[in-house]
């Protein structure tokens, strides 16, 4: 055990000793580029949201060379903090969310026992994205031609079914179109690439809705290769979801969610 673990254990036995509470740090983990510029702006810009909040929040990312995970929770550790609220913001429970986090955070917990921490549900789960996703629909509908198909894309997963799942009870709950309605993903069972094909060759209206919380890479990439396909239909794109107050008021149900369930935990 290293002198800093001995001070961290010190503090935390004076704490309960004396009946003394600790705010938990709330964390967003955002997915983010290993490369680029797109962390700066996403940092900035949710920084600037949680600020119309007046929230405090400390923002990291799983992917990237400046605000990483492990690095935020570090520093915030050295600073005397261990009690974390984590609110991922992220759709829904793939690798990220079931693996990544919980594993920068046992690996922490490896060198520092006494730190606490829990976990947020996904942003995609919540019982207002249907709405969000219907308004994206709508809008576009407003703006395009007739529509004969709506068709959701996500991120999806080769390994995880639960992506798939979620994304699955997400559509049914945006189903009220009267319009047919299909989902598939990037990766995994639901591919893109395997099934799209079939609808782009009927000379049909169909309107793409990219499950995306911002344009990044992954869209570029859907529109790129759709394009290359032998398309007989019209092809139309909804808006993502993007990080604006729509969003920003799940993220403050999630980050309540959590300090309830912190409080819980942490008194127990």
């Amino acid at each position: 055990m290293n002198k800093f673990t001995l001070v961290l254990k010190f503090v935390l036995q004076c704490k309960y000793k004396m009946g003394g509470e600790e705010m938990a740090e709330n964390i967003l983990v955002i997915h983010g580029m290993r490369k680029g510029k797109q962390n700066n702006m996403i940092y900035e810009f949710v920084k600037q949201l949680m600020m119309s909040k007046n929230r405090h929040v400390h923002i990291a990312f799983l992917e990237g060379e400046t605000h990483n995970l492990k690095v935020v929770l570090n520093n915030l550790i050295r600073q005397g903090s261990f009690e974390f609220n984590i609110i991922p913001l992220l759709l829904f429970p793939a690798k990220h969310y079931l693996y990544d986090i919980p594993s920068v955070l046992g690996s922490l917990k490896s060198n520092y026992p006494y730190i606490r921490s829990n976990i947020a549900q996904p942003l995609g789960t919540h019982r207002e994205m249907s709405n969000i996703i219907n308004r994206r629909i709508a809008n576009a509908l407003v703006s395009v031609g007739h529509v004969n198909r709506i068709i959701l894309i996500a991120h999806g997963s080769s390994y995880y079914k639960e992506p798939d799942y979620a994304l699955n009870k997400l559509m049914r709950d945006c189903n009220v179109f009267n319009i047919p309605m299909q989902m598939m993903t990037v990766y995994g069972d639901y591919s893109y690439q395997l099934y799209i094909e079939q609808y782009l060759n009927k000379s049909e209206g169909i309107l793409i809705v990219p499950v995306f919380l911002y344009n990044g890479f992954l869209l570029k990439k859907i529109k790129k290769e759709i394009n290359q396909f032998n398309i007989a239909s019209h092809v139309y794109y909804s808006d993502v979801i993007n990080f604006n107050n729509e969003l920003l008021a799940i993220i403050e149900d999630r980050i309540q969610e959590i300090e309830e369930l912190a409080n819980v935990s942490y008194s127990t």
